[in-house]
């Protein structure tokens, strides 16, 4: 993800237009509901949350204490491939909106000296990509394998004291391990 812009007290700080920000690997957590309308076809709404750690010293600037949350809201067309191998893949194709949340501990950019910090959030268009495959344990409990590619329209976050900041679409990619309960 990118800075792509900084509003602070003193106007615009173009220095730090379009620096790069590195992430930690994180932790993300979803549920999500839906319904099989034909073996191979089904709706389904998705949320949860995502957490990652502003990594530190990240092209130039010296990051402390800083993390992003991401709360997607999707509803998502799910289709799969139904058959008696036991191994039943999966694509699921989400569109929603998504909650981001910074927290910026302090982001020093060199030269200038800026100094960046507080935290807010925005709510912005989210599209997220799934495959993966499921294997049937027992007729209504399967354990799940995925990945995930999430993303969001550009958040601008009003991080108070007159900061604002916006940021490039965020995207995350992750590697899910889970259960699937079929009723």
């Amino acid at each position: 993800m990118n800075i792509v812009n900084i509003v602070g007290p003193n106007g615009p700080s173009n220095p730090a237009i379009e620096k790069e920000i590195a992430f930690s690997t994180g932790y993300r957590q979803d549920v999500d509901i839906g319904v099989w309308l034909l073996p191979w076809f089904g709706v389904s709404v998705e949320t949860g949350f995502a957490l990652n750690a502003i990594r530190g010293n990240s092209q130039g600037m010296n990051v402390s204490s800083s993390t992003y949350w991401s709360v997607p809201i999707l509803a998502q067309l799910c289709f799969q491939y139904p058959n008696e191998s036991g191994f039943i893949p999966y694509a699921n194709f989400g569109f929603g909106g998504g909650w981001n949340y910074f927290k910026i501990g302090s982001i020093t950019y060199p030269g200038n000296f800026t100094t960046l910090s507080g935290s807010g959030n925005d709510m912005n268009n989210a599209y997220q990509i799934a495959v993966g495959c499921r294997y049937r344990l027992y007729e209504q409990f399967s354990l799940t394998l995925a990945y995930k590619f999430y993303g969001t329209s550009q958040p601008t976050v009003d991080m108070g004291d007159n900061q604002q900041v916006t940021f490039g679409s965020p995207v995350t990619n992750s590697i899910e391990l889970g259960g699937n309960f079929s009723f």
